[in-house]
């Protein structure tokens, strides 16, 4: 796979078939993904849904064991197949994770709800910051996984891709910054994408990843990137066996730190 998908780019939707299969196919045979799940992937040429600016190229849907792969084929277009994969490695741990349920939950009510005394929308918006958390340790997981399947160089292409500076999330911080419980759900929101990156240089394999993760969002203050810092640590701990344990400290965390 090495040096052909590192120099070449998906030009054609037959490319992009074949490349997809292909790292499909990879991914659940070195992972044992389980047999009974029916994988369909669909190309579609032209995404005519009105959110389709708000819409990942690649995302997938589970329903009554049937996983389909959907692929927007003209957003897709030019991308390096190491991006692909990296890209199609995530989803397909991701959903990994959706088949075992009982380890990879928490029980809103009875381990976040007593730790902080609020009502209506406060409550709505700790609910907010808590998804946020739940996906960023996921995600973190889903990139332990597909590191540790040998796929850590496409993990890289993958997020140096997603990672972008944008001059419309940095005037937005600037505004919300003064306002505590929106910038914590801002920064939990952030810690989504940071986690993987963060993961990767740990492991020695991209540390400049990070430094580019920082440059491209030079904007936070230096108190709020020692708090993504700080979450990620404690979300590395082991999440895997204590997910929802996990996921609490990280609460806790975000709680003394922005919601007293």
């Amino acid at each position: 796979m090495g040096k052909d998908l590192d120099k070449s780019t998906i030009s054609t939707p037959s490319d992009l078939a074949i490349l997809a299969n292909r790292f499909i196919d990879q991914f659940c045979s070195r992972m044992s993904f389980p047999s009974a799940l029916d994988i369909h992937v669909d190309r579609h040429p032209k995404d005519n849904d009105q959110r389709s600016s708000q819409i990942s190229p690649v995302r997938s849907t589970l329903e009554n064991q049937k996983l389909t792969i959907h692929l927007c084929e003209k957003a897709l277009m030019g991308l390096s197949p190491l991006t692909l994969q990296g890209w199609l490695d995530m989803e397909l741990a991701r959903r990994q994770l959706e088949l075992e349920p009982s380890m990879y939950r928490i029980n809103f009510n009875r381990e976040i709800r007593p730790l902080i005394s609020i009502a209506g929308s406060g409550l709505h918006m700790v609910r907010h910051i808590v998804a946020h958390l739940e996906t960023s340790l996921k995600n973190l997981i889903a990139a332990q996984i597909v590191i540790e399947i040998g796929n850590s160089r496409p993990l890289l292409y993958y997020y140096t891709y997603k990672i972008s500076p944008s001059v419309e999330e940095m005037e937005n911080y600037q505004r919300l910054f003064p306002h505590h419980w929106i910038r914590a759900i801002f920064l939990c929101n952030k810690n989504k994408g940071f986690t993987p990156v963060a993961l990767l240089a740990e492991t020695g394999i991209a540390a400049e990843l990070e430094s580019y993760w920082w440059n491209c969002h030079a904007y936070i203050s230096p108190q709020d990137k020692r708090f993504l810092k700080t979450l990620f640590s404690l979300s590395n701990q082991n999440p895997v066996k204590y997910f929802s344990e996990t996921l609490v400290e990280m609460f806790k965390f975000v709680k003394s730190q922005f919601l007293i």
